[in-house]
């Protein structure tokens, strides 16, 4: 099938119409709109495939934070129960608080590289924060690297 014909065609109408230049140029420019937009809803469609689901319990959490942590992690949780005294950085609260803190380790040395601690008001909220926190820094890591190769925005 010949393409520009088809052009022609489609520009003409079916009852034998005659084609006119700007008919056939209006046709061209839609098929170039029509093909960004394909492209941009595919690179959309890549970028949110690559976001990580929420974790909804423990073993998610274990398995992207193990992911994250290539070097290894720890996490130590802990319950304040009704009237238990809480630490003088904890935030105000209505309900009894979870806290956890996580560490993260070094790939040679095994020493702690971050050390974290997050509040919340359940247990899965607070290994969410733990995974969305990891994730931001990785994120912040990607930009020191893309602009220290001189793209800061190479893989945004």
């Amino acid at each position: 099938m010949n393409t520009p014909g088809l052009v022609l065609t489609l520009a003409s109408g079916v009852q034998g119409g005659h084609a006119r230049a700007t008919d056939t140029l209006w046709v061209i420019l839609m098929i170039v709109l029509l093909t960004v937009g394909c492209v941009l809803i595919g690179r959309h469609l890549r970028r949110r495939r690559r976001r990580i689901e929420p974790v909804g319990d423990q073993w998610q959490a274990l398995a992207v934070m193990g992911e994250l942590c290539p070097h290894g992690w720890t996490a130590q949780i802990t319950l304040y129960g009704w009237g238990a005294p809480v630490p003088d950085d904890a935030p105000p609260s209505r309900v009894p608080l979870v806290e956890l803190e996580w560490k993260q380790y070094e790939e040679e040395s095994g020493r702690v590289a971050v050390t974290r601690r997050v509040w919340a008001p359940t247990i899965g909220d607070a290994l969410q924060i733990m995974v969305d926190d990891r994730l931001t820094d990785l994120t912040l890591e990607q930009i020191e690297q893309a602009a220290q190769d001189g793209d800061p925005w190479a893989d945004l």
